[in-house]
């Protein structure tokens, strides 16, 4: 039966105690409705699985041309980027990035991400504390990005600050957000002279993108958000995916046992960290005509929180949600989205953390974690520092 009363909650996603623990906040927002009025940000919210996925499923209403995140200046920045456009505009920009990007793309980058994989796990699986997030999952990731755009070794130590402050950036105005903003232009400078045009490998896809503006498929505005797209996106959500797939491998040692005793689970293992820890916890569409969920209206023109990691973990969806099981096959999860915007780069994501998982397997017998501490950041969630130490 449809609600007679207006859900609405005065919890706030983006205060930092939610930020360091917001899965509390996610149950009591699904508990309140599939929609529910966020009265601190004249937004709305969806919390539940259902609502997620058709949302995202459903350009056409739930509109990324006005930016995805809650802050109007950065969303002006990013605008007409592949995050922040429609087709048929974003269309173009997603077969750009779709031929370049797609398994067989990636094909003969394989045996260098194995390789790589293989020679940081050696190096650290010395019975020495390491961090999991600096010294492996941020050792790891980078350079492939780096290598596989075509960058220049100059400015490849500040391409981490990049992804972190847009993605920060994209919570309402706050203390952070004026860093964050700062540091989106210095990304558009670094576009425009470190890592333009001439400065980049032949081959690779940042030239593929300026040799898109030579077929006339797309102007020189266009690349810009594209390789600004790339760096954005294209690290940390992995970086934290690996790092938060030591620390449950960790505290759960048993499904590490089940990974040991059957390293084909490895791909669906993945998915599950995915599921339980999404990187990316919520991203906002603004609605282009009125939408009606459970006897309640979402008006055309408002701006929505759409909450991948709450959706993730609906007590509707998934039996026990709260427990990692690396045999659940996940496979429907939201953490790479669906429809038109899901993750481009999930195929890459996909590789990195399955050599990474591989390479660990053969040399860990156990994960030995100290206290963890956590990044505070309006979209992301996931470690900042993780001490570890591997018992091979």
């Amino acid at each position: 039966m449809p609600s007679t009363t207006l859900p609405s909650s005065d919890l706030d996603l983006f205060a930092t105690d939610t930020l360091l623990d917001p899965y509390p906040v996610y149950a009591s927002l699904r508990d309140a409705g599939p929609v529910v009025r966020l009265n601190r940000y004249d937004a709305w919210a969806l919390p539940r699985y259902e609502q997620v996925s058709t949302a995202l499923r459903d350009h056409e209403t739930f509109s990324s041309a006005s930016g995805v995140g809650f802050t109007d200046g950065l969303n002006k920045l990013m605008a007409g980027g592949v995050l922040a456009s429609d087709p048929p505009h974003h269309s173009t920009l997603r077969v750009i990035l779709s031929r370049m990007l797609m398994p067989r793309s990636l094909r003969d980058l394989g045996p260098t991400v194995t390789a790589v994989a293989e020679e940081i796990v050696d190096r650290l699986a010395d019975g020495t504390e390491f961090d999991a997030v600096s010294d492996l999952a941020e050792a790891f990731t980078p350079r492939f990005v780096a290598d596989l755009i075509g960058l220049p070794e100059e400015g490849r130590s500040q391409i981490l600050e990049f992804g972190a402050a847009t993605f920060d950036g994209l919570g309402p105005f706050g203390e952070r957000t004026p860093d964050a903003l700062r540091k989106q232009k210095t990304l558009l400078d670094y576009v425009s002279t470190t890592a333009a045009r001439d400065r980049l490998s032949e081959g690779g896809l940042g030239a593929r993108v300026w040799e898109a503006v030579d077929a006339g498929d797309i102007d020189e505005a266009a690349a810009i958000t594209l390789m600004m797209a790339f760096l954005v996106t294209g690290m940390d959500t992995t970086i934290l995916s690996l790092a938060a797939a030591v620390r449950l491998f960790a505290e759960h040692p048993d499904q590490w046992d089940a990974l040991r005793a059957d390293p084909s689970l490895v791909p669906t293992a993945y998915l599950e960290v995915l599921r339980i820890a999404s990187p990316v916890t919520v991203f906002s569409r603004v609605t282009t005509r009125d939408w009606e969920c459970d006897g309640v209206t979402i008006p055309a023109g408002d701006r929505v929180a759409v909450m991948f990691a709450s959706a993730n973990r609906d007590e509707r969806k998934w039996g026990d949600p709260e427990r990692f099981d690396i045999t659940r096959n996940p496979a429907d999860h939201l953490t790479f989205g669906v429809g038109i915007h899901a993750c481009v780069g999930q195929n890459l994501a996909k590789l990195e953390a399955q050599a990474l998982l591989t390479a660990l397997l053969a040399r860990v017998r156990r994960f030995e974690i100290g206290e963890p501490k956590f990044v505070v950041n309006n979209t992301l969630y996931g470690l900042s520092r993780l001490p570890c130490r591997i018992v091979t």
